[in-house]
């Protein structure tokens, strides 16, 4: 057994003993103890010890000496999950966090309180501004997380009671019908019997069911400017006609969010433009920190060993290619790079209890590619190679009690060896990518997870 892992062994059998009562103040092992039991000395023992603490498997207590606990005996006995992994106390702990602060989804968001700031601020704003929110537009290339950050500004609005409860989101892709423009405005709006050929009966649109919520329109550009006109009067009056009626005397109360890949001026009419006032931007993935880059390559990491019910050991070289090759695809083809990986890792090793490792000699070439890319930005390689230490990455599935979607940039959960364990990115850095995490490094690569945060979703 490696002497890191011997070290963190002893704490976690320690920690597990320690009586829940006793939990107050400082607790835990400090390095000159640890050093007389196993009989290693101090100074590694400390160097083995800072290095279990980045990767967000122990706890630190600050003070003389310093004091070192499990983290996932801490977060099981307290309740809580931990974003960063150094307090004063165990007081401190149970006061880091408010209900408001657990309730807000933004803060599963990977990057929520770093690049993506001030998106996250106009999103608060677009939902709460009286009487009835903003309409908005986000704007970012494919795979950013455009779905995602919509879906979480509608969970904003039910945490702050300006939805329902089971308020309706619902989702059209304007692509689906871009060359019908009849069939695609009579989805949106509804039609009446007799409207067009076929139209046996009336139906209702997609506003009448959004009414009380939120309409995202996905790919927004492709409205034709007859639909940007209907979209916009909407907008304007809360009022609309189906398709075959002339007057305009249905009404509704729906907050639009609509999502492009392409620049507003260009590919929308400026009349429909001036009509959003909210104009949110999300940034490539390749414009993030380093630290969000990795902390969205973990969530996706933790949402395939959650899948596979296996843990899933990375090699750092492995992710290092993975930072390098993030490319025009962003957080979605992260994904799928990632999901490529893990499938073929899982088949290489399905007989194998012990769990399934991604190796950099399985990385098709464009991804392998990545690590030439990464090696040829100095200060990224050397801010990745910090990050990560030396050893492989370790991911644990997590426990029962821990919520995966489709979307995958929700806040998870990691843990080193012991599956009991539990780690998770603090909810200031759960991201996005959107998709993907969010402030200072607080984990490690190496108990690795959006959404995406969460959520990842990160398209």
């Amino acid at each position: 057994m490696k002497r890191g892992e011997r070290i963190y062994s002893y704490i976690e059998e320690k920690s597990e003993a320690w009586p829940e009562e006793m939990l107050k103040g400082r607790v835990g092992f400090g390095a000159q103890e640890i050093a007389e039991a196993l009989g290693i000395l101090r100074n590694n023992v400390s160097k083995e010890l800072n290095a279990l603490q980045r990767q967000g498997r122990i706890v630190k207590f600050s003070g003389r000496p310093v004091l070192y606990f499990d983290r996932g005996c801490l977060e099981s006995a307290l309740g809580v999950t931990l974003g960063e992994c150094q307090f004063d106390d165990v007081e401190a702990i149970c006061q880091s966090k408010t209900p408001q602060e657990l309730e807000n989804p933004f803060a599963r968001l990977i990057g929520a309180d770093r690049s993506l700031r001030r998106q996250v601020e106009q999103a608060k704003a677009a939902i709460l501004y009286p009487p009835d929110g903003l309409h908005t537009l986000i704007v970012g290339q494919t795979g950013v997380g455009k779905t995602l950050f919509a879906h979480m500004m509608f969970e904003y609005g039910k945490v702050m009671h300006r939805f329902a409860e089971e308020a309706p989101f619902v989702t059209f892709n304007c692509a689906d019908y871009y060359n019908n423009p009849q069939l695609l405005i009579s989805h949106i709006f509804g039609y009446v019997k007799g409207a067009f050929t076929g139209a046996d009966q009336s139906k209702a649109g997609l506003v009448e069911e959004a009414d009380g919520g939120v309409l995202f329109l996905d790919e927004i550009h492709r409205l034709p400017p007859e639909g940007q006109e209907m979209i916009f009067y909407f907008m304007d009056t809360g009022t609309f006609n189906r398709l075959g009626e002339t007057q305009r005397s249905r009404r509704a109360k729906v907050l639009i969010i609509g999502a492009t890949t392409e620049d507003p001026d260009s590919a929308l009419t400026k009349t429909f433009v001036r009509r959003i006032p909210n104009l949110m931007k999300i940034p490539p993935l390749a414009e993030r920190s380093t630290d969000e880059k990795l902390d969205i390559i973990k969530l996706m990491f933790q949402d395939e060993a959650q899948r596979v019910k296996k843990p899933i050991r990375v090699g750092v070289e492995t992710i290092k290619a993975l930072v390098g090759s993030i490319g025009s695809g962003n957080a979605g083809q992260l994904k799928s790079n990632i999901k490529l990986l893990c499938a073929q890792a899982f088949l290489n090793g399905i007989d194998s209890p012990e769990g399934i490792e991604v190796d950099f000699k399985m990385l098709p070439q464009q991804i392998r590619s990545g690590l030439l890319t990464l090696s040829a930005n100095r200060q990224a390689l050397t801010e990745v190679t910090k990050a990560l230490g030396s050893d492989s990455c370790i991911i644990v599935p997590p426990g029962p009690d821990f919520l995966l979607t489709d979307g995958g940039a929700v806040r998870s959960s990691i843990s080193t060896r012991s599956s009991r364990r539990r780690s998770t990115f603090s909810r200031e850095r759960a991201s996005a990518a959107i998709s993907s995490s969010r402030s200072s490094r607080r984990t490690s690569m190496s108990t690795c997870a959006i959404s995406t945060t969460r959520k990842l979703r990160s398209t």
